[in-house]
């Protein structure tokens, strides 16, 4: 068993199948789980938050053959 991060995404308080997003990396999982929380984003434009949109990482304990996203 290995630690991988977890991608957690909640939205309007429902918490969204997210079982098979592994990340080896914390600060590759807490990127996505930033640009999940905030919307669109590009140079021109910048939305703030999505209302009822809540992305974090959890450590857990993983088999070493699991696919990971990083």
């Amino acid at each position: 068993m290995i630690m991988a991060f977890l991608l957690v995404v909640i939205i309007d308080g429902d918490r969204e199948p997210t079982a098979n997003m592994y990340f080896r990396n914390i600060n590759r999982c807490n990127y996505f789980s930033d640009r999940v929380e905030r919307g669109r984003y590009s140079r021109r434009h910048y939305r703030g938050s999505q209302a009822l949109v809540t992305a974090y990482c959890t450590p857990r304990m993983v088999p070493e053959e699991t696919r990971f996203w990083d």
